[in-house]
């Protein structure tokens, strides 16, 4: 799967070279790593991403992802959303590889009066009619605070729940750590 992600990792940076807003988001738990890159791909709020999380003991889990991007009011909102899907490629050591298509939303919310500071947090679920390959449903969660040490550069701290269940072996928790990371817009 390593390989797989590299690629799509590559194809998604090929794309959007030309694109403004790419974000690279690093973070590290107590036994998990996770870096994710996500990109404009039009100036109307299309956003693709792409991610991959490695847990030691758990599971190896890519995703590829498609959204549509923007402020929740038109007049200049500090709330960002994000509302859309992503393909997950799951491979969890204690069960078959599995593939689900999640649908959710994510939020970054940026105090107006302290503006250095924000919160956010992500919500995917995958239902069985939407999961494949030996699995049977798959939902991932997290929040955030964060700090903007730069223009483009924030350091947060966060939680990260992702869990799926899978024929013949029940509901599996693939990752559930406190974390710590970076996240740079250019």
């Amino acid at each position: 799967m390593p390989n797989r992600c590299a690629a799509l990792f590559a194809l998604l940076a090929a794309v959007s070279f030309g694109a403004q807003a790419n974000n690279l988001d690093f973070n590290l738990g107590g036994n998990a790593a996770a870096i994710s890159y996500s990109a404009n791909l039009t100036n109307t709020g299309l956003q693709g991403s792409l991610g991959y999380m490695h847990h030691t003991s758990l599971a190896d889990i890519g995703s590829l992802g498609l959204g549509l991007v923007g402020n929740a009011s038109p007049v200049g909102s500090p709330m960002i959303f994000r509302v859309g899907g992503k393909v997950v490629l799951i491979s969890p050591k204690s069960a078959n590889d599995g593939t689900a298509l999640a649908l959710g939303a994510n939020f970054h919310y940026v105090w107006p009066s302290y503006n250095r500071f924000a919160v956010g947090g992500e919500f995917y679920y995958a239902p069985n009619i939407v999961s494949f390959r030996n699995t049977d449903r798959y939902m991932e969660f997290g929040v955030r605070a964060g700090y903007s040490i730069l223009r483009n550069a924030e350091v947060y701290v966060g939680y990260r729940h992702i869990s799926a269940a899978f024929s013949g072996s029940g509901n599996v928790t693939l990752d559930n750590t406190f974390m710590a990371g970076i996240s740079l817009t250019f």
